[in-house]
Formats: C-alpha cells, structure tokens, sequence
C-alpha cells in the first residue's frame, strides 16, 4: 500500500542512531568497508556505515536469493522438511538503480504461486533508499534506462541535504519504522523537489535512449543485427556478468547426500545463462552453443521479453556487467547499435 509524503527532514546523527536501536530488532545491511573494498554487509554499529560510494561488486540480492540456499531436507525413510530462513531485516542506502533491481527480482520471485523463500525474506525486509546526485562512474548508465530514480519498490527513501536528509516515506511498512525509530521534524520546504531539481541537471547528460519504450520492438527486429557477431566474437563466456547482475535470477537445483545416506538436501545455486552447460540437456544436446548465442539471450531477456513483461528494463543500468567483463561487454554498446544511436565499429 502506498502512503507516500515528502514532510520530513531528518539529521544525519538521529538517522545513526536510530538506526543503531533498530539494530536492537533487525539485521542490518548497509554499505561498509571490509579491508580496502566497500560493500554490502551486515553490521554490527552504525559506525561501520559508508554512506559515499559507487555501486558496489555484487548486488543486493544476495540477501533475498542467496549464492547457495537449502530449499528442502530430507531423510532416507521419505521424510521431507521445506526450509525457509527469514529474518527481519534492514537493507540501509540503497541507490535507486539497486532499488529498481530489488523490484524486479521481487516481481520475478512473486509470479505464478510465488517462491516462499524469497518472500518471506522480502516480507521480512526495511528497505531504504538513499538518492545518489550524479552517475556512479563512466560505466554507470542508469539514466539511459530510466533507473536512476526509483517508484517503489521502497519503503523509506533519503535525500541528501548536507548534514541531513530530506525522508520520503513511500510504505505503511516505512511509516511504522520511523515512528519507532527516527525522530524527524517537518520540511520547512520542498527539499526534494530540489534536489531532484539538482539531480536532473546532472544526469541531464546521459538522457534516455533513443526509442527506449520500443526496445522490445526493436530487439525482436535486430535478431541478425551484426553486433551480436561483434560483441560474441569477444566474450569469453565466463559467466561474470551474471554473478554481479542485480536482476539475474537463473539458479540450479542439486540434490547433496550426506555419506552415512541418512540424510540430504536439495540445494539452489545460482546458474548463468552465458555458460557454456546452461542448456545442457539429457543426451548432452547444447541449445546455445556460441557465445553470440548466449549473448543474445542474455541482452534480449533485459530489453525484450522480460522488459515487456516488467514494463521496464530489465538491465539496470548500474554497471556492474561492464566493471566486471574481461572483454568490455556493455549492454548500453548493444542498445546503442540496435536502436541506430551509434555505428557499430568496423
């Protein structure tokens, strides 16, 4: 249910230390350095906290659909125990990129009858957005799909203003977690129209594709476009771009043993469609052999069929894939030949 209201202003010190008495109730995963590299983790102190950083190597969804996850124990004697594991949880700063990845994957994990696992750590979730004011880095292209600002999918979101935030309270769920933990006070003005304002100058460099609500269309017309031959020719189907994508949610499911055969567990992992095994069935039969291939699946999923399905690009834009690539494969140098913005390179 949305109750959206932008009437709050709240301090960098209350917002710490609120945030250290919801820490009292909830797991808490914020930014925060470990060793020289800042990522997401849980917490033990807001003091860990690294409130200025660029997108980081993997996504949030790890918290949600985790690398490798128990679905179901069993016994040698037909047992069968269902395991979901779910925690109340905080995820703190979240960029409006992340936040858009965080919708879709629930969007993905909510269709049909729904993946219980997912859910209930999702249920069980806070999620606060903090807005960033310009692009992450030359690799971030979140404007040109429209996802550098987040419609839901959030339940607080925070504005920077110098020592303090301006809070948008987007959710019941949000409403309930600043009465009990933050002491704010009310907007002398419209602080986020003005940093939106601000915002807009800055990404106003990097507009939107050209034709991007046609991407679907366009997608399905530019099968045999060369640039899949280009860009093929060059991956090395190591599967990085998966692993750090944050709406990626292929997984396989494997069925482990213990050595006495008392007892077993089926296990999910997450799997990736440029790898060469993906669509490795019975009889050894492979249904996309070439990196091209498997390219093409994996770029037509993010602007084609699943942007129809989503109604929204399905890529991010965060460039996690591009940072991470050996072979400088970027998803916004495919939009780019497909749509007729820029030539491909002879």
């Amino acid at each position: 249910m949305s109750t959206k209201t932008t009437e709050l202003i709240v301090s960098k010190t209350n917002l710490l230390k609120g945030l250290d008495q919801a820490l009292q109730n909830y797991k808490v995963v914020a930014l925060t350095h470990r060793g020289e590299r800042v990522l997401y983790d849980y917490i033990n102190s807001t003091d860990e906290i690294e409130l200025h950083c660029n997108a980081t190597v993997l996504p949030l969804k790890k918290y949600f659909f985790p690398q490798d996850e128990t679905i179901v124990e069993y016994t040698a004697d037909g047992k069968f125990t269902a395991k979901v594991e779910a925690k109340p949880t905080v995820l703190f700063g979240i960029h409006p990129c992340d936040v858009n990845g965080l919708k879709i994957l629930t969007e993905a994990f909510a269709d049909d009858h729904g993946d219980p696992n997912y859910l209930a750590k999702r249920d069980l979730a806070v999620v606060i957005g903090l807005e960033c004011a310009k692009l992450c880095d030359k690799h971030a292209f979140c404007s040109k799909v429209n996802t550098h600002y987040a419609t839901s999918g959030y339940d607080l979101m925070l504005y920077p203003q110098g020592d303090q935030f301006a809070l948008e309270i987007a959710t019941d769920k949000g409403r309930e977690f600043v009465a009990k933990y933050l002491a704010t006070e009310k907007a002398k003005g419209d602080e986020i129209a003005l940093f939106c304002q601000e915002k807009d100058k800055n990404f106003a460099v990097e507009p939107p594709f050209k034709d991007l609500e046609r991407f679907p269309e366009l997608f399905e017309a530019n099968k045999l476009h060369p640039i899949w031959d280009q860009e093929g020719a060059r991956c090395l189907s190591c599967g990085s771009c998966i692993m750090v994508c944050p709406t990626c949610f292929c997984f396989d499911v494997k069925d482990e043993w213990q050595l006495n055969l008392e007892k077993g567990r089926r296990i999910r992992k997450w799997d990736a469609c440029m790898l060469n095994d993906f669509t490795k069935v019975a009889g050894g039969e492979i249904f996309r052999h070439t990196a091209t291939k498997r390219l093409h699946h994996r770029i037509n999923r993010k602007f084609d069929y699943l942007m129809s399905k989503h109604k929204m690009a399905v890529c991010v834009g965060c460039g996690r894939c591009v940072r991470a690539c050996l072979a400088d494969i970027s998803p916004r140098t495919i939009a780019e030949a497909i749509n007729g913005e820029k030539p491909i390179k002879k």
